[in-house]
């Protein structure tokens, strides 16, 4: 019989997002009669949220007492927890390329396995490139989270293609479909009339397009303002019927309330700040958009599809990896708000293709992207990687 691996998921995020979700669902449905998870994170409040899911989980869970992400006692400190807790792997998760050099270092110490998955690669300073070669010389496999991903480290860091591989984000698809059983059609309303401001008379004639990003150039959520004015500009007022729900914040809110204010579209865009109940907001809507100019993989496209939303993004990253365009959802070029604009009239223009979209996007993540299945392709990693008896 094999003996039970001890496996280390690390990160040095001050921040709680997609990278985290991911790590927090590896650790969820790994195998736990092959594998012993240990999730090593820091002491800032942000994580407090992810360390009660893990631990909710019964995953043991150490937080490093540091002061910052930069704090150098990480590297005892991890250093300790490998020889402590007999770590046969590491697997650091990078929220961004050149983080996590610190677990690097305890790990080539103490000679124990690294796997890496690099959540958002991009080009990174001179200095910081230095190190990072250094560091995937010792790398064991490199785990990109999408194709377009991959072949990005691969211009990268040629040298080190053989090593990289495909894993693609999943989602906890038993979850979000546990959101929905206690949904009803009193707490649509409630949500319609209340939060997106839909008077009741309007209900049944108002499609509600809904984003959940953060509030920053890259999402372009700039480029979605700007689609909608076009969209309301050309038609008659008489046959308004459409509303827009962004849920998020950000750096750029102020230029984006400027903008809806100086157009005055107060009426058919609201910013609703960041947002706890995703799952009802979205249930509670008729379609999705995300208009990133920049996205490794979008998580959330897949969250919106699981809700049985028709979905618009845009063909950048990884999305065209999720999403079959005329298929499972429609995809537009970054940053081309009259694409966008079209695309958006398409969609509330024709209820038999937002229907085609919902059910066959909601197929589509169920048959490829479930949490469960995305920890069987790490388990195959962790169990090459550790080496066997």
């Amino acid at each position: 019989m094999q003996k039970q691996k001890n496996i280390l998921l690390f990160t040095d995020t001050p921040l709680s997002g997609g990278a985290e979700l991911q790590m927090f669902l590896v650790a969820k449905f790994l195998n736990k009669e092959k594998f012993k998870v240990v999730v090593c994170v820091g002491p800032y409040i942000t994580l407090d949220k992810l360390v009660k899911n893990l631990e909710n989980e019964e995953i043991k869970v150490i937080r490093l007492p540091i002061k910052h992400k930069n704090d150098p006692a990480q590297l005892k400190l991890i250093k300790k927890i490998i020889e402590e807790e007999k770590i046969d792997l590491i697997h650091i998760n990078l929220w961004n390329p050149a983080s996590g050099r610190f677990a690097f270092l305890a790990a080539k110490k103490t000679k124990i396995p690294i796997v890496i998955t690099e959540h958002d690669p991009f080009k990174i300073n001179f200095i910081k490139n230095i190190f990072k070669k250094s560091t995937l010389k010792y790398t064991k496999k490199i785990i990109a989270i999408s194709d377009d991903n991959k072949h990005l480290l691969k211009k990268l860091y040629p040298k080190f293609a053989n090593k990289t591989t495909v894993i693609r984000n999943g989602i906890d698809i038993t979850w979000w479909k546990s959101q929905f059983l206690s949904f009803n059609q009193s707490d649509r309303e409630n949500i319609r009339h209340n939060l997106f401001q839909i008077p009741i008379e309007q209900d049944k004639k108002t499609l509600v397009g809904f984003t959940a990003a953060e509030l920053h150039p890259r999402k372009g959520i700039h480029i979605l303002l700007q689609a909608i004015k076009d969209l309301v500009d050309e038609t008659p007022e008489k046959k308004r019927n459409s509303k827009f729900i962004i849920a998020g914040d950000g750096p750029q809110r102020k230029v984006l309330e400027a903008f809806i204010k100086r157009y005055n579209l107060e009426s058919f865009i609201i910013l609703l700040g960041r947002q706890k109940n995703i799952p009802y907001l979205m249930k509670s809507a008729d379609f999705f958009i995300l208009p990133s100019i920049r996205e490794a993989f979008g998580l959330v496209n897949l969250e919106a599809m699981i809700s049985g939303l028709p979905i618009i993004a845009t063909r950048t990253g990884g999305i065209p990896e999720i999403i079959k365009d005329g298929k499972t959802g429609l995809l537009v070029p970054p940053k081309d708000d009259k694409k966008l604009k079209d695309t958006i009239k398409k969609i509330i223009n024709s209820k038999s293709l937002r229907s085609k979209l919902s059910t066959n996007g909601k197929k589509e993540v169920e048959k490829r992207f479930s949490a469960e299945k995305m920890a069987k392709e790490y388990e195959k990693v962790y169990s090459v990687t550790a080496g066997k008896d």
